[in-house]
């Protein structure tokens, strides 16, 4: 017991990518401040194998694997061996004495609600695309409540009868992130030099990279100031090429501090998965969006919909995208300083602080139910 209240057993479910894991370990921390006990089920390959222990929590990884992207004899064999899998994912349910299973998403979610269907422990999903992805598709028939970060996302699950288990509440994102900009003040109106922050995760976009590096010499004529993060691989060359151009750059291969990259940003050109969706939100920064051209739903296309139909972000096209077109818009917004700081106060409208929590809270409902 905790403060009178019972303490329950959770599993959140799946992984992958940082858009999955980074909301799974939102999550977790909301959990175990509780002073419940969770459990992390992942996969082996995925990036929740490191980053779920560096953060505290017990992972147990399934020997799952992406079906997508593989040619149908690499398929036939993951679904033969699925079956094992899912067995595997009923045992570790059974022996954890699991009350509730919060699915994010990811290939690796997929057994885990399904052993958690046939043994009858209720289900939640966590849905952060405004386009919901193959497994939470699959398992939506199972779950009791369906959390969406994104209200167009909501139909793509089921039809109108379905709305009082669908539930728009936003990403969760971990706490040190919501707690820096809860203490941080009203963003600056924009004034020369203008700031720009390049990213494209963890291992940088090299269609970014290569972009900003043809547009350095054009760049250079205007006043501004570049951070940009371009991956191990690219960060010598396109630092390289900023010099030479005459640009003010700070090139870095990785940045842990992206808190203070938002903070010091005026707008960012960025790709535009759900959790930088998410983050920009929080930041109330403006930005260019690149989707990701070759995501599998062209979920990121709809992602940074989101945020254009908001009026915090501008679009810009992957299939179609330029030097020229990358200098053009971002020398539109720098003569109009007014309009970036009226897009940043449109993306900090939509932020979702409190998604973790409120994800958490209803779905310890959910398992109090049960009990």
């Amino acid at each position: 017991m905790t403060d009178g209240r019972t303490t329950r057993r959770w599993v959140v479910a799946g992984g992958g990518t940082g858009g999955h894991v980074m909301p799974a370990l939102a999550l977790g921390e909301r959990i175990r401040a509780r002073g419940d006990t969770v459990l992390f089920i992942g996969s082996q390959r995925g990036l929740e194998s490191r980053l779920v222990p560096e953060a505290g929590f017990e992972l147990v990884a399934l020997p799952s694997r992406q079906l997508l992207g593989k040619n149908a004899l690499d398929r036939a064999r993951m679904v033969a061996g699925l079956p094992g899998v899912v067995l595997a994912a009923a045992r570790v349910l059974r022996d954890f004495r699991a009350e509730i299973v919060v699915s994010v998403g990811g290939y690796a979610a997929a057994p885990v609600t399904a052993a958690a269907a046939i043994l009858r422990i209720p289900i939640a999903l966590v849905n952060t695309d405004a386009l919901p992805g193959q497994s939470n598709r699959l398992a939506a028939r199972f779950a009791r409540r369906i959390f969406v970060g994104f209200e167009s996302a909501a139909g793509a699950f089921g039809s109108a009868g379905d709305g009082e288990r669908i539930r728009c509440l936003g990403i969760p994102l971990r706490r040190s992130l919501v707690d820096a900009f809860g203490a941080a003040g009203p963003r600056r109106t924009p004034e020369p030099p203008f700031r720009i922050l390049v990213f494209g995760g963890s291992q940088g976009a090299r269609q970014l990279n290569d972009a900003m590096l043809e547009a350095a010499p054009a760049l250079g004529a205007q006043r501004i100031e570049l951070f940009h993060q371009t991956g191990e691989a690219d960060r010598e060359r396109v630092a390289t090429g900023y010099a030479a151009a005459g640009v003010r750059a700070e090139v870095v291969a990785f940045e842990r501090d992206m808190v203070r990259r938002y903070r010091w940003a005026d707008v960012a050109l960025c790709r535009s998965g759900a959790l930088t969706v998410a983050e920009l939100a929080l930041a109330g920064l403006p930005a260019l969006l690149v989707p990701y051209p070759f995501a599998a739903h062209d979920e990121q296309s709809a992602n940074a919909r989101e945020l254009v139909a908001a009026g915090a972000a501008l679009l810009l096209d992957p299939h179609a995208l330029t030097p020229a077109r990358v200098v053009e818009t971002l020398a539109g917004l720098f003569r109009e300083p007014g309009r970036l700081h009226a897009m940043g106060l449109a993306a900090a409208k939509g932020a979702r602080p409190d998604a973790a929590e409120r994800i958490v809270e209803e779905c310890a409902a959910l398992a109090g139910a049960r009990s």
